[in-house]
């Protein structure tokens, strides 16, 4: 009985270290993105209107800040729900432990949480432009700063883990390979072994073994 608890309490260390590592990993990679969308999204210039108000028209700049940030989390999601895909499948194997939902959990909040930090240290990284903004007389030319105005857009990453987390099980159980599962049991397809309530006689031995069991022939 202590070797089940302490097995069990083994199990559940090893999911929560798991989707911890998990966690942790695109909370990390959303605090690197912030200020790669900061570096190399473009910005618009518009025309100051004053109260940090800016007319900036409909030129492709404008959108160009929030495009950036859609590829990037885009991206990140079908990288990053293959890779924890990739990497709990063979501690699953080894450790004959399903860890499948538990990262697929850890995924999606760190997903959305990696997200977050992308845009938020995006846009404080670009608070000078901000400030240029609000302080700049009506009429003057500004050039405006990152901003997320459809924060919609947040979702692309966590969306974009599932799908491909999604397809690789998939893929998985098509194969019937997935880790952790306990496949069919051998002894309930032995040979020689009938299910009492199939109705089905078991089936013959073969010749081989027929020839083995046949007592010999008496010299003549």
């Amino acid at each position: 009985m202590a070797d089940q608890n302490r097995s069990d309490t083994s199990a559940v260390r090893r999911q929560l270290t798991a989707g911890v590592c998990v966690l942790g990993a695109l909370l990390l990679l959303g605090a690197l993105l912030g200020p790669l969308w900061w570096q190399i999204a473009p910005r618009a210039e518009g025309t100051a209107l004053g109260g940090g108000e800016v007319f900036t028209g409909t030129t492709e700049a404008v959108f160009a800040g929030e495009g950036y940030f859609v590829l990037m989390t885009g991206l990140a999601g079908l990288a990053t729900g293959y890779t924890a895909y990739m990497v709990q499948f063979p501690l699953a194997r080894r450790r004959f432990q399903d860890l499948r939902m538990v990262c697929l959990v850890a995924g999606c909040l760190g997903s959305l949480g990696g997200a977050l930090l992308t845009w938020r240290l995006g846009v404080a990284l670009d608070g000078p432009a901000h400030d240029a903004v609000a302080a700049a007389d009506p009429g003057a030319t500004v050039r405006t700063g990152l901003q997320l105005d459809a924060t919609a857009f947040l979702l692309i990453w966590p969306l974009m883990f599932v799908l491909q987390y999604g397809l690789l099980d998939a893929i998985s159980l098509v194969r019937r390979d997935q880790p952790g599962v306990p496949g069919p049991d051998p002894a309930d397809t032995d040979a020689g072994e009938a299910d009492p309530h199939s109705g089905q006689a078991p089936p013959a031995r073969p010749a081989a073994a027929e020839e083995q069991a046949r007592p010999e022939d008496p010299p003549r």
